[in-house]
């Protein structure tokens, strides 16, 4: 049974979400469901189903733009698209995401290019660069809008069953977190596609593909890069952190968040410098996503927060990467 001051806790954690859920239930505003906080206990003590809530977060700049097709339907196989000798038209040093960034993703591209903001600078910021002989605005070549393109395509494609690629990075990404929070370690093999594990490494439910629902496979690939490039011990921090009650929070939709506010930058044309700066659009938004995630866990502990603080943290996030992108970028 818990004690008073667990009850005062969870009394007002469940006034914070229904309040958030209550907002505004007609939005399209993609939405997290954070799991009943009683869920702390590892699968291997408790096996029952958890009750879901809906947490709308609210973005500045509006609802952002969701998938078109049922998140976890299976799709017909794509085929590689045309590009170099090998097949292959986007390098990736990771072989997974090379060959998931290489599929056939034609209609999706035509049908998100029409959102992408050009970038493309001024009269006026040219004649002050000539004047005050300052260096020229960036410009977009074929290739970065190619791959912004891409990428915004992929943040309306849907989890794929029948993709091995898919299921090997959301396979790797549970494998790293699991392994960390798991007793005994070795349940961390036992990982069915569906099922209440999915919670311990920071999901709403026992889907975790209905997460993804606003950000697509692309949510998936920062998730994997995240736990994969992150050094071991920064990622054990994080996790444990996000998983200290009653300061917990889900850190797989935290991260999922954190790519969705991504994706509107990427939209409105506001990821170009770095982009530049580090050689693509994808490493530009990989290395942002982990100095945001950081940021947001050192606010977090520094605050002492809980889940009722995790929209304005997400929205200092959103105001970071408006205002102080290059500095986050360096501190990768």
């Amino acid at each position: 049974m818990p004690n008073p001051e667990e009850e005062r806790w969870i009394e007002e954690r469940r006034k914070v979400i229904e309040e958030w859920s209550d907002a505004n239930p007609h939005s399209n505003v993609p939405t997290t469901r954070i799991p009943n906080p009683m869920h702390g206990m590892l699968r291997a003590v408790d096996q029952t189903p958890t009750k879901k809530y809906s947490i709308e977060l609210r973005f500045p700049d509006g609802p952002l733009t969701s998938q078109t097709t049922l998140p976890g339907s299976v799709h017909p196989a794509r085929r590689g698209s045309a590009g170099t000798a090998n097949g292959h038209y986007f390098q990736n040093q990771d072989p997974l995401i090379e060959e998931i960034l290489n599929e056939d993703y034609s209609e999706e591209m035509k049908t998100v290019a029409s959102t992408m903001t050009p970038v493309q600078p001024s009269s006026l910021d040219m004649l002050v660069s000539r004047c005050l002989c300052r260096p020229k605005p960036h410009m977009e070549s074929h290739s970065l809008k190619r791959e912004r393109n891409l990428l915004l395509a992929l943040s309306t494609v849907s989890y794929c069953n029948a993709s091995t690629s898919q299921w090997a990075l959301l396979r790797s990404f549970y494998t790293s977190v699991a392994a960390l929070v798991l007793d005994p370690p070795n349940l961390v093999s036992d990982c069915p596609r569906k099922g209440n594990h999915w919670q311990d490494v920071g999901f709403q439910g026992t889907d975790p593909a209905t997460d993804f629902r606003g950000t697509g496979i692309l949510g998936l690939i920062q998730l994997y890069c995240m736990a994969k490039d992150l050094p071991e011990g920064k990622l054990a921090e994080i996790v444990h952190m996000s998983r200290q009650e009653p300061h917990d929070f889900p850190l797989a939709v935290v991260g999922i968040n954190i790519t969705a506010i991504l994706i509107n930058s990427l939209r409105q044309g506001e990821l170009l410098e770095s982009a530049v700066t580090v050689g693509g659009y994808l490493k530009a938004m990989n290395k942002l996503y982990q100095s945001s995630l950081l940021v947001f866990c050192e606010q977090w502990r520094e605050q002492n927060c809980t889940v009722k603080d995790c929209q304005s943290l997400l929205n200092r996030i959103t105001s970071l990467l408006r205002n102080s992108q290059q500095t986050l970028l360096k501190s990768s």
